[in-house]
């Protein structure tokens, strides 16, 4: 072989070469934008879309039921939902007088606030309940949005998250369903509950219901959202824990440090020593000084009769 012609075909090869790393950098690119959460500002179109399909509707019907069911007398003034979108029949089940949320870009929405669910623009420890209405797995951050929450409710007061099972129906088919569509749905993280029990647990929050709901495939099926199907109902009685959907209620620890007093100091017992050196001093306790008057008066009648008989005989000798 001539080394002009191996030349040819080693320049040739390189670059048949280069060209295949880079086409196979551009996919797994690709493939990595894909099973990537996107920014909740971003894909809240499409979310809303969603949450309007009938699937969407069925999922919020039995978050709903249980809300009103288990969590609607929650004690408290303020209460602050955090969601994919508006929903005011959501903020609608719980009985607080000031109810009011935020989101990071609906601004024709009936929202409070306009703003990033990592940094809320409210003062620490000013909020009676908070419901995270899915915004923690659809976030980029989950840490960082419940460390905020965190910040953001006051000691005793009560958060409440709803969250798509990973083990559920819809959390199995997300995986293949991110490599072969494009659906805004899909692209969650899976937070297991362990997970986020473990998180609250060390935002200083006590975990006190769990439960489990919704176990219909995600299908969009109009009856669903009227009707409860028999698979459904027999899931629901014996608490199943792989529906589509879990909400855990947890409560902020009260801090209370260890108290701290100034010392009382008491003035030391006579218990007989010296403070100086130490010599063991006499004992004049209360038993011993009645004990001497007793004997004092004992003799004294005795003496006097003995003075008295001395001085007659002095008298009649004299």
């Amino acid at each position: 072989m001539p080394y002009e012609n191996y030349l040819v075909f080693d320049a040739f090869f390189g670059a048949f070469y280069s060209m295949l790393l880079k086409r196979l950098r551009r996919a797994g690119e690709r493939l990595l934008n894909r099973l990537k959460v996107n920014e909740l500002a971003s894909a809240s179109a499409d979310l809303r879309c969603w949450l309007e399909s009938d699937f969407g509707r069925y999922l919020l019907r039995h978050e709903r039921h249980m809300l009103r069911q288990t969590l609607s007398k929650l004690p408290g003034y303020r209460l602050l939902r955090l969601g994919l979108s508006e929903d005011t029949d959501t903020l609608d089940c719980f009985d607080h007088i000031h109810r009011f949320s935020m989101h990071p870009s609906e601004f024709k929405a009936g929202h409070g606030a306009i703003s990033s669910y990592t940094e809320l623009p409210l003062m620490s420890e000013t909020v009676d309940g908070m419901l995270l209405h899915h915004a923690l797995e659809f976030s980029t951050s989950p840490r960082a949005v419940l460390a905020e929450a965190s910040r953001v409710v006051m000691p005793g007061g009560h958060l409440v998250l709803c969250m798509l099972n990973p083990y559920g129906p819809m959390g199995i088919l997300k995986f293949p369903m991110q490599l072969f569509s494009k659906q805004a749905q899909y692209r969650f993280h899976n937070l297991r509950m362990s997970r986020v029990i473990d998180w609250l647990s060390l935002l200083n929050f006590h975990v006190v219901e769990i439960e489990h709901g919704a176990y219909n495939p995600p299908l969009n099926s109009p009856r669903w959202v009227e009707h409860e199907s028999p698979w459904e109902r027999a899931c629901q009685k014996i608490r199943f824990p792989l529906g589509n959907i879990y909400m855990i209620h947890a409560v902020k620890r009260v801090p209370r440090g260890i108290k701290t007093t100034a010392p009382v100091w008491k003035r030391a017992a006579n218990n007989g020593f010296r403070t100086s050196s130490g010599v063991k001093q006499a004992r004049h306790s209360a038993n011993s000084s009645t004990n001497s008057s007793r004997n004092s008066n004992r003799n004294r009648p005795n003496n006097q009769a003995f003075t008295s008989k001395t001085l007659r005989a002095d008298h009649e000798s004299s």
